[in-house]
């Protein structure tokens, strides 16, 4: 059960500050990570705090704060700082503004919470923003504690791929040169792609080249699932759906935003092409919402394609009960630069725990779907026929061929259950000597 109100910490409880914008309790959307995190950290006797954005991304709600500068919620012993912020509902100034008031009001809210409930021993801080990570910095240099600086997503390596910025850039330049400075200034950093210790080599910002930061204090914990969570809401909250209770069709579900970035185009073709072949029982099943749902829809309609269909927004507590529905499971992702030093695909994890196996439309280094033996990577910007023919292939596979693919996705699952991350995070806070 949510909770309004500030309660003192229990006698002998650690405070753990997670500072995130866009973190959510599970009721309130998909990015949970830091809740599931704090819940494990909860049952060994921490006081994990997470301060959160109350506009929450991407869904148009927002947590309601009275007009007072935050908002308190508890669940399973993790306590949810809703913060208020300016409210945007694009990538425009308002987003910009939205980000910059998280960041100036958080210093008077994390004031009025430690006077509360008392300082913190440690500060996790995490992007996407990385105001979060400065934020995180000040604030520890502030109660004299250490900082652990959390990076998931690479400034500004994506931006640059994808053309948004030109790699010599003053904006990119600028860019690193903030990054380097919240690094540095780190205690510990943690990275949710395998490929953190590379980068920051590659950066030249590592005591071996010249720079400050010891690679000993880099380390790499992906993100993750919560098994305990999982099975749970897949037995207690189903998703009633005649598309996936029918037996008579092979099931190719994704879960995620519908945008054409995220290789929608490529799924019609797939559709398509599915169509063309005969293949009317193989359905592609999209839950998710986006800003070309609507455009999507219409040409669907237009062409009569009834194998693949837009499920629209669903509430993460039905996921485990759809995804353990599921044949195969499809994921896909722009092309960016943080391929490079790997991914970290909330999705992916979702899809580990349905057990069932994957086909992957990215450009990964050291993804874990072909690696770890769960499925297919085709590229980030395959031909849609190389799709049909392989989700033909899992379609039409030998039973027990196709049960070692969903047995190997159940045991990544278990490696990145998010008890076994959050001992790791629990052993990085420990190095830090709480108080």
């Amino acid at each position: 059960m949510v909770n309004d109100g500030i309660a003192t910490p229990g006698k002998g409880q650690r405070i753990v500050w997670i500072i995130n914008q866009n973190s959510y309790l599970p009721d309130d959307g998909p990015h949970t990570r830091h809740y599931s995190i704090g819940k494990y950290l909860a049952r060994d006797g921490y006081l994990p705090i997470v301060f959160a954005g109350n506009e929450l991304h991407h869904s148009g709600r927002t947590i309601d704060t009275g007009g007072e500068d935050f908002v308190v919620r508890e669940l399973n012993g993790v306590r949810f700082i809703y913060v208020r912020t300016h409210h945007y509902e694009r990538n425009d100034i308002h987003r910009v503004a939205n980000i910059a008031s998280f960041y100036f009001r958080m210093f008077k809210v994390a004031r009025a919470i430690a006077g509360e409930c008392g300082n913190p021993c440690v500060i996790y801080a995490s992007t996407m923003y990385p105001t979060a990570l400065l934020l995180g910095v000040k604030l520890a240099r502030r109660y004299g504690i250490g900082c652990i600086s959390e990076t998931r997503d690479i400034v500004p390596e994506g931006f640059i791929r994808e053309g948004a910025i030109r790699e010599n850039s003053l904006v990119a330049r600028a860019a690193r040169r903030f990054m380097r400075y919240v690094y540095e200034r780190s205690d510990e950093l943690v990275f949710t792609m395998s490929g953190g210790k590379r980068y920051i080599q590659d950066m030249a910002w590592d005591k071996e080249s010249g720079g400050k930061i010891d690679l000993s204090h880099v380390h790499y914990i992906n993100n993750g699932v919560d098994l305990e969570d999982f099975d749970a809401n897949a037995k207690t909250h189903v998703l009633e759906d005649e598309d996936l209770d029918n037996q008579n069709v092979f099931k190719v579900v994704y879960f995620g935003a519908i945008r054409f970035m995220n290789s929608m185009p490529l799924y019609i073709d797939t559709a398509r092409e599915l169509k063309r072949r005969g293949r009317d029982d193989i359905c592609i099943l999209l839950w998710g919402t986006g800003t070309k749902l609507d455009e999507m829809q219409e040409v669907l309609d237009r062409e009569g394609l009834d194998n693949i269909k837009i499920k629209g927004y669903v509430d993460k507590k039905y996921i485990p009960s759809i995804a353990r529905r599921a044949d195969l499971f499809i994921a896909s992702g722009n092309s960016s630069s943080t391929g490079r030093y790997g991914a970290s695909f909330n999705k992916l994890f979702d899809y580990f725990a349905g057990g069932k196996p994957i086909v992957l439309l990215a450009e990964l280094s050291d993804s874990m779907v072909e690696g770890g033996g769960c499925g297919v990577e085709l590229g980030a910007d395959p031909e849609a026929a190389v799709v049909a023919d392989e989700i033909i292939r899992f379609a039409d596979m030998d039973p027990n061929e196709y049960r070692s693919y969903c047995e190997a996705s159940a045991s990544l699952a278990k490696q990145f259950d998010y008890r076994r991350l959050a001992e790791r995070i629990k052993s990085i806070i420990e190095r830090l000597t709480c108080g």
